[in-house]
């Protein structure tokens, strides 16, 4: 009887698959935290980069949660003032703002005009030349992508 029994076994031993181990990629280790913002423009964009990363990485989804991160590291200058002037109105109104108009607020207060405009002059004498279409068009659209009051292909010609 116990011949069968190991049989039995060994039989179900084979048939049972194997369970590969899930492989969990932590991305809070793999994005650094953003730093301070001092209110530099030039800085915003690659800081604004960095901070969307960082909250992703994190799982902060929550507008709230998203927008008081995002204040928290403004300090100093026209962000300390900027933070200071956002908060008031939150407590005020004792709601926070959507984040896509948070979002446009910012830009629209901290991103740096001098990249849009040369931007603008980049792609106006941007030719392809010897470039493969690929190489052209990826530089084309990074370009284009910085200059974002661009709304029709129009300017382009």
């Amino acid at each position: 009887m116990s011949g069968t029994h190991t049989g039995t076994s060994a039989s179900m031993a084979r048939t049972t698959p194997a369970v590969a181990p899930i492989e969990v990629v932590n991305y809070k280790s793999m994005v650094p935290e953003p730093g301070w913002f001092k209110g530099d423009r030039k800085m915003f964009e690659d800081w604004w980069r960095a901070m969307k990363l960082y909250l992703r990485a994190n799982k902060v989804t929550d507008t709230n949660e998203k927008i008081i991160a995002i204040l928290g590291k403004f300090q100093g200058g026209t962000a300390g003032a900027f933070t200071q002037q956002k908060l008031d109105k939150i407590e005020q109104d004792n709601d926070t703002p959507s984040w896509d108009a948070f979002e446009v607020e910012l830009q629209l207060v901290y991103s740096d005009k001098t990249k849009e405009a040369d931007a603008e002059w980049c792609i106006k004498i941007f030719i392809q030349g010897r470039k493969h279409i690929t190489d052209f068009l990826i530089k084309f659209m990074a370009l284009a992508s910085k200059h974002r009051q661009m709304t029709s292909m129009q300017y382009f010609c």
